[in-house]
């Protein structure tokens, strides 16, 4: 039987997969990968020629890239790039080290697809996602219920929000990346058991909504290669690289924006500092339309043993007075109560 080669209609089909593994594989790789899951056919020849027209051309470190953002603008030039942060000796064996170096190159990758993609672009509706997660913080008071030992509803609310989390992969907002870190690692001080778990529901689960090629996959499937010490540590690591590579990729970017996402991954902790008794007591106020109290960044100094360095950094410290926000109580479908905040 005659070899079956990739129709025009297969090319533009499989456009999308075609230049995302290109990114992070030989094309020998590519080839490979595309004939085994989608019966792919192609010669060397018809992929560099397609490539070509496509404008690819593979990441480098020294040269400027050029990545696809459509079929109507497919060229979009970045300028080269200042090298990777240095990771400390705390994080780890040189083994350890490598693999925190390796997620801090695919993140790079992720944040580039998204911006030069126009996916993410400064606006009100931008900031807003910056500003406020209504997942993590439900995946927060999870941990909560289960310091308190109120398993039930700590899962019930946590089947919630795997079940949101499917439109929250597809809509690939900024802060999904700190998302899942920051769930994660709530997740770890319950139990290390949990959070893997927890980890590899969203990995496996952005294989499917996204394809395994994509950035946000090969992130959290190298997430799932580091060691707990390594995962915990490296928590302001992740925080930097990601505000700086924002800074550098995403046009409009500036310190409101900075700001608003320190922010929020600071008061996302000082969520988690709080214990059953007093979310009980929170509660309570809730229902008898009391003033809640403010998230103090004066809280996180008092417990900065137990929070990763992410939530201790000096420049989150100094915005809190500024930028104010007050703890507020959110009533989920079936009786469960959530704990959030509403910036002042």
């Amino acid at each position: 039987m005659p070899t079956k080669w990739a129709t025009e209609a297969d090319w533009t089909k499989y456009r999308d997969t075609i230049i995302s593994l290109y990114r992070q594989k030989s094309l020998a790789e590519v080839m490979e990968h595309m004939q085994q899951e989608h019966q792919f056919r192609a010669t060397v020849r018809m992929y560099k020629g397609r490539l070509k027209a496509w404008c690819v051309g593979k990441y480098t470190k020294r040269s400027t890239d050029k990545i696809p953002a459509s079929e109507d603008d497919a060229t979009v030039f970045r300028t080269s790039r200042r090298p990777m942060p240095s990771v400390e000796p705390a994080l780890g064996a040189p083994g350890s080290q490598q693999k925190v170096l390796d997620c801090l190159k695919i993140l790079e990758k992720y944040i580039n697809v998204n911006s030069a993609g126009r996916r993410w672009k400064v606006s009100t509706t931008f900031m807003a996602s910056l500003q406020h997660s209504d997942w993590l913080a439900q995946i927060t008071t999870v941990t909560i219920f289960f310091k308190g030992g109120r398993l039930q509803d700590g899962f019930r609310l946590l089947g919630n929000c795997f079940e949101a989390c499917k439109t929250n992969l597809k809509a690939e907002s900024p802060m999904l990346t700190s998302e899942i870190f920051m769930g994660a690692f709530q997740l770890f001080t319950i139990n290390p058991s949990l959070g893997w778990s927890f980890l590899k529901y969203i990995r496996d689960l952005s294989g499917i909504v996204l394809e395994m090629a994509h950035p946000l996959f090969l992130l959290l499937s190298k997430y799932l290669t580091l060691d707990k010490e390594a995962f915990a540590n490296c928590s302001d690591v992740f925080l930097g690289c990601f505000l700086d590579l924002m800074a550098r990729c995403v046009p409009g970017w500036d310190e409101s924006h900075h700001g608003a996402l320190l922010l929020t991954t600071g008061r996302i902790f000082l969520l988690s500092l709080i214990g059953f008794s007093q979310y009980e007591e929170l509660t309570r106020k809730s229902k008898n339309n009391e003033t809640m109290p403010l998230l103090s960044g004066q809280q996180i100094l008092q417990y900065q043993g137990e929070l990763p360095p992410a939530a201790t950094r000096s420049d989150t410290l100094s915005l809190y007075s500024v930028f104010p926000a007050r703890i507020k109580v959110v009533e989920k479908w079936g009786g469960i109560a959530y704990l959030s905040f509403d910036v002042l």
